[in-house]
């Protein structure tokens, strides 16, 4: 386990974990859809259950802390109107980890609901980032967890996201919570750098379907 510097054993992991709070119109800013943040969790160090908290106070000036907290860890750069499109749609989807110790965001994934060629509710998987001190804690386990039960809440058959070829870290993490590499996208990202659609099925016999296929 990595232990983060300048902090104890058992306070590692003093964080709240959100989600962006209830929908705003499309007139309304991202500064004050942050503002809403709600439903937070804390998470103790060493596991246990989430218990019920708060949310601290939020203003402004933590917009861009969000948006460079996940534009580090991205291939490719986003403009404010990509953040505002998930956030603004689907808030309950945007679930961050904020460490009351250091006043900081660590931790972030945004996703948003669509439907399949069946016309069948999907979750799309868009971005998750952990800040390097933050790694090998299972945060990302926590927050994707914790978007996925939203997202199969709301009726999805499927959460779908492409991950590097290279991201073996990322492949671990996605693996061990169900999802099942799919397909190989060449040259998928503006880098040049080939992607893995990776698909995690809620229908067992949609699920074992997939999985045999790959065989």
């Amino acid at each position: 386990m990595l232990i983060t510097p300048g902090y104890s054993d058992t306070a590692i992991l003093q964080l709240l974990i959100m989600s962006i709070g209830a929908a705003q119109n499309s007139q309304s800013s991202l500064d004050s859809t942050i503002n809403t943040l709600k439903r937070c969790l804390q998470i103790a160090h060493g596991g246990g259950t989430p218990q019920p908290c708060p949310s601290a106070n939020q203003d402004e000036t933590q917009i861009g802390d969000i948006m460079r907290l996940i534009t580090k860890d991205l291939s490719e750069p986003y403009s404010i109107y990509t953040y505002r499109y998930f956030i603004h749609n689907w808030p309950e989807l945007c679930v961050l980890a904020y460490d009351t110790a250091t006043d900081s965001y660590v931790g972030a994934v945004v996703c948003k609901l669509d439907r399949n060629a069946e016309g069948r509710r999907k979750g799309y998987l868009a971005m998750l980032a952990i800040d390097e001190l933050y790694r090998k804690l299972g945060l990302g386990t926590r927050l994707v967890r914790r978007a996925i039960e939203r997202m199969q809440a709301q009726g999805c058959d499927e959460v779908v996201l492409e991950t590097e070829v290279s991201n073996v870290n990322a492949q671990r993490l996605y693996s061990n919570l169900g999802f099942i590499r799919e397909k190989r996208l060449v040259r998928y990202y503006l880098n040049g750098v080939d992607a893995f659609r990776l698909k995690l099925y809620f229908s067992p016999p949609m699920a074992a379907a997939m999985k045999s296929s790959l065989v």
